[in-house]
């Protein structure tokens, strides 16, 4: 596998390089706009990407790769420690974070983690329903029939497309498409490019697509998909009543069907009776950590695909690195952060989405 390692910081990584030549062939940049023009020309497995660098920090970096379409992990090393610096990065578009100083032993076990059921490659149309998006012909059509976009009601439509089942936030969008730019006009431009978009879409017979969630932003309208696409995806909350009530009110707003079990030791059973998409064990039961819950699950033939996130009271780099040793795909701590619950959670499920698409595609 090949990764894109971005860091300013000449010893740290040389330091850290040399770890990751042991597992990975290893690209370096030292500087956000040299970092972009390697990833126009490599397909990387991954990127580690430092927040503080020259030129196109991080969190711009993040934002150009998600604006292009392109669903690579990412990994981002801050040394910035508050709750809002953390959500930034989520909302930029970054699979997770680490704080500096990092141990190199969790930057491998977080790597492992976003590696393990990572689809690398983009798709190569973008749909939703009778709308399909071809990024590589910029050629957009409902029901066969073209729709002629400026390019930011391309790169808008194109951002609505990546992630449909999410709420677009209006700032975020406006980080997204505009940071080419290097100008960040108001919230109004946004406004402005809906309009101009919808009326496009209304010509061909798509006027109510794009739905407004009032004080928040954007998203697609679902009842635009087919019948099999539409289904909601479900997270099953293994947890403690009062820590999954809070987590089904964060959760269910974003669209997902949200079944609960506060019986840990029946983790098996409950998984098949409700299907789920994605498992978030916050529990444990008697006699089995939420660790040792984690390997049954993967040592299930029936069940060892599921993603599984983690919420733990914990902050010791060596226990979190245990979770994923276990078998967990990401790490929330507890108590929850709202923000942080929703994004990594829908990170996941759109990643097992595009595995999926791409597995049924052939």
């Amino acid at each position: 596998m090949r990764l894109l390692f971005v860091e300013d910081d000449a010893e740290f990584a040389q330091q850290l390089s040399r770890i990751l030549k042991q597992h990975y062939t290893v690209d370096m940049a030292t500087d956000g706009e040299t970092a972009w023009e390697w990833l126009q020309l490599v397909n990387y497995d991954a990127v580690i990407l430092d927040v503080m660098l020259p030129k196109l920090n991080g969190v711009q970096l993040c934002q150009r790769i998600r604006a292009a379409g392109q669903q690579i992990p990412i990994l981002l090393l801050t040394g910035q420690s508050t709750i809002d610096d953390r959500i930034v990065g989520l909302d930029a578009g970054a699979d997770d974070y680490l704080i500096k100083p990092v141990g190199f032993q969790e930057v491998l076990a977080r790597l492992r983690a976003l590696l393990r059921r990572s689809p690398t490659i983009s798709p190569s149309r973008l749909e939703w329903g009778n709308l399909q998006l071809d990024p590589e012909r910029h050629r957009a059509t409902f029901e066969g029939k073209t729709i002629a976009l400026t390019l930011k009601e391309y790169l808008l439509l194109k951002l609505f497309l990546r992630r449909g089942d999410w709420v677009h936030k209006h700032t975020a969008i406006l980080e997204q498409l505009w940071n080419l730019d290097c100008d960040l006009p108001s919230e109004e431009a946004v406004r402005a490019h809906v309009k101009g978009l919808r009326r496009k879409l209304k010509a061909v017979g798509a006027g109510e697509l794009i739905e407004t969630v009032y004080g928040v932003g954007y998203r697609l309208n679902s009842a635009y998909l087919t019948p099999a696409r539409s289904q909601q995806a479900t997270v099953l909350i293994v947890s403690e009543p009062e820590n999954a009530a809070l987590m089904t009110q964060l959760l269910e707003p974003c669209g997902l069907s949200i079944a609960v079990s506060i019986e840990p030791a029946a983790l098996l059973k409950t998984l098949d009776l409700t299907q789920p998409n994605l498992l978030i064990l916050a529990a444990d039961a008697v006699g089995l950590s939420r660790m040792m819950l984690c390997q049954v699950v993967r040592r299930d033939r029936r069940w060892n695909w599921l993603p599984i996130v983690l919420v733990m009271a914990t902050t010791d780099p060596e226990v979190i690195n245990q979770g994923f040793a276990a078998g967990a795909d990401d790490f929330i701590h507890d108590p929850v952060i709202p923000t942080e619950l929703t994004n990594r959670v829908l990170n996941r499920l759109e990643r097992v989405r595009q595995l999926h698409k791409r597995f049924h595609a052939g």
